[in-house]
């Protein structure tokens, strides 16, 4: 039994070792990539890549795993066999898919995924890209690796001969099973300690770690593992694109999303020549929970006050109903999804513009603060993108604060991000997401509407972080740098909690932008053209005089151009709202649920959906 055990754990050392070989000649096969890559940063690339090398590695050891609990009942010569096959055909498949990806990357700088299978269904686009100079180096080279891979597997098959006696008829399948029960653990990439529990899934961004060197966090994500990651995203949008004509999509999203505003002319709100700016971004933070946007009374008294204090957006939407949704539109003005996100597609953001990354090429120092687990949602790796001088998250916070489901309390974070102001050299554009408003809505104070329910419990919540971010302001007051900083307050997304909205209905996207500091040129101002979260990277670039031609969805809220407008995903559908129409549509029954002022409005719906789908199918 003991060594069976051995040859067990010997087997996944044998596997993270498969991946180490092919991490290495990806390296080398694209070594023009990491030119610039030090002999550290690309050692790097081997101890961020085990996380995701271990997850693949359990899935691996699963069909071995299962053939060995059932070997008494199978008997030794079926079983030496089917754990000989099943070892042969996993590793077949893994030098398949990475040796596709080698080609793959070399061609076009990105990781094999779901999205190059398309090109099946035009094989002539492939022919037309190959000659016999670019395919016989790549098809020795592959043959060589096939045949190398041959006896690597019969090495491996002979070298991992496990005992298939029956003495030990009951232990084997009670330790067996045990085994696989516990290969969770690797696969979802670990567990929290406090709170000990399985940690969130692991995600391609978990592995990023380098701001500079793309090709180097390239290195380090598992081939397989993020091809069949993005197969299982991809099932999920892939048949909900094909609504019209694709010219007829592309006229009536580009109606009603509007003409550029880039060019035309805006007031300035700013009375300063680059302004620091601090972004903070309450979670789920709903209109129907702000009283100056027509929300309930008493949940958010200091938002209330503060928007005497500054320039209230009024009519201001989420893009989408998440939190990987409302992120991608704040940073990148790229439009939420319905059944995915593009921030958890680090291969489809390296593509987009990001709000950090312009700023910062205007000298500016970044962070972004996050109490919470930073490779949820592939933020580490979309933050990282963006060039963030600092990413700040619940490991840098101290032990004995991280005493939530999520991570630490917003008053902890908060008081963070003010101490380390008191060290910044301006200018600066630093960034704060809040957590505590997210389910299970655990504060650390006496809830003020109680927790009898989930609507006063998330009230209770919404009242604990606007006290922590009036608590903030006030203490900003009274720093150097607040008469020379813009400081914008809005929400990553609104939620159906309070008077039960439900998912497509607008009044369920409708949060709060409030800008407020000494930066400020006007004060007690409210603007109430309907805009959304797409504008506010184009408008906030704007007012620093930022050229930014790329953030091709948003527009400059602030134009005398700007036609107002907004869109968002939810479930599987788009809503839509401008100044004279609303529109929800549904894709799982292919049907408006809601329509005004009449049912023969334009088809945007069905149109937003197609265009936007597309697009993100072929970044």
């Amino acid at each position: 039994m003991k060594n069976n055990l051995f040859k067990y754990f010997s087997l996944w050392g044998a596997f993270i070792l498969y991946f180490v070989f092919y991490r290495t000649i990806f390296i080398l096969y694209n070594g023009s990539s990491f030119a610039d890559a030090s002999i550290e940063k690309l050692l790097l690339s081997y101890l961020y890549g085990l996380k995701l090398d271990l997850s693949f590695s359990g899935y691996m050891v699963l069909i071995p795993s299962l053939i060995l609990a059932l070997s008494p009942v199978i008997g030794p010569k079926i079983s030496s066999r089917m754990l000989a096959g099943s070892i042969t055909l996993i590793l077949a498949a893994v030098s398949i898919i990475e040796i596709i990806d080698l080609e793959v990357y070399s061609y076009w700088g990105e990781k094999f995924d779901a999205m190059h299978l398309k090109y099946l269904d035009n094989p002539k686009q492939i022919t037309n890209s190959i000659t016999f100079k670019t395919l016989i180096f790549p098809l020795l080279f592959s043959l060589f690796l096939f045949y190398a891979h041959f006896k690597i597997t019969i090495w491996l098959v002979g070298r991992f001969s496990f005992d298939f006696k029956n003495r030990y008829y009951w232990q084997k399948p009670l330790l067996f099973f045990t085994l696989i029960a516990l290969s969770v653990i690797p696969i979802r990439g670990g567990f929290s300690i406090a709170p000990f529990r399985l940690g969130i899934p692991i995600n391609v961004g978990a592995v990023y770690f380098d701001p500079d060197i793309m090709a180097v966090n390239h290195a380090a994500v598992n081939t397989p593992w993020n091809f069949v990651y993005s197969m299982k995203k991809a099932s999920k949008i892939d048949t909900h694109y094909d609504l019209m004509p694709d010219h007829v999509a592309a006229d009536l999203f580009s109606k009603f999303n509007g003409a550029t505003t880039k060019g035309t002319p805006y007031p300035s709100l700013i009375n300063t020549l680059q302004p620091n700016i601090l972004l903070i971004i309450l979670e789920s933070f709903t209109a129907k929970g702000v009283e100056v946007l027509g929300g309930v009374k008493s949940v958010t008294p200091e938002l209330n006050k503060l928007s005497k204090e500054g320039v209230l957006f009024s009519q201001f939407y989420a893009s989408g109903h998440r939190s990987n949704r409302g992120i991608g539109s704040l940073f990148s003005s790229y439009p939420g999804l319905p059944y995915n996100a593009i921030i958890e597609n680090p291969f489809k953001t390296e593509k987009l513009p990001h709000l950090i990354k312009s700023i910062k090429e205007q000298d500016y120092q970044t962070a972004f603060y996050y109490g919470g687990e930073i490779d949820f949602a592939n933020l580490r790796a979309y933050f990282n993108q963006g060039k963030a001088d600092k990413i700040i998250s619940k490991l840098d916070f101290d032990f004995s604060s991280n005493n939530t489901k999520w991570g630490i309390h917003d008053d902890v974070v908060f008081d963070t991000l003010f101490n380390d102001l008191k060290k910044e050299e301006a200018p600066f554009f630093y960034t704060l997401f809040t957590l505590s408003s997210h389910e299970p809505f655990d504060i650390p104070v006496e809830p003020v509407f109680g927790f009898d329910n989930n609507e006063n419990s998330f009230k209770s919540a919404m009242h604990y972080t606007d006290a922590c971010l009036g608590k903030f302001i006030e203490q900003a007051k009274k720093t150097t740098w607040w008469e020379k900083t813009l400081i914008v307050v809005t929400a990553d997304h609104g939620t159906t909690q309070i008077n039960n909205t439900s998912n497509g209905q607008k009044e369920t996207f409708h949060i709060p932008l409030l800008w407020l500091g000494g930066a400020l040129a006007v004060t007690d101002t409210v603007i109430s053209s309907i805009s959304c979260q797409l504008d506010l990277a184009p408008t906030l670039l704007a007012q620093l005089n930022i050229n930014h031609p790329e953030y091709v969805y948003g527009r400059n809220m602030l134009s005398t151009h700007y036609e107002p407008r907004a869109y968002y995903s939810y479930g599987d559908g788009f809503g839509l709202v401008s100044d004279s129409i609303s529109q929800v549509y549904n894709g799982e029954i292919n049907a408006y649920t809601h329509q005004y002022p009449s049912d023969t409005l334009p088809d945007y719906g069905r149109a937003i959906y197609q265009f936007i789908s597309n697009d993100f199918l072929w970044k």
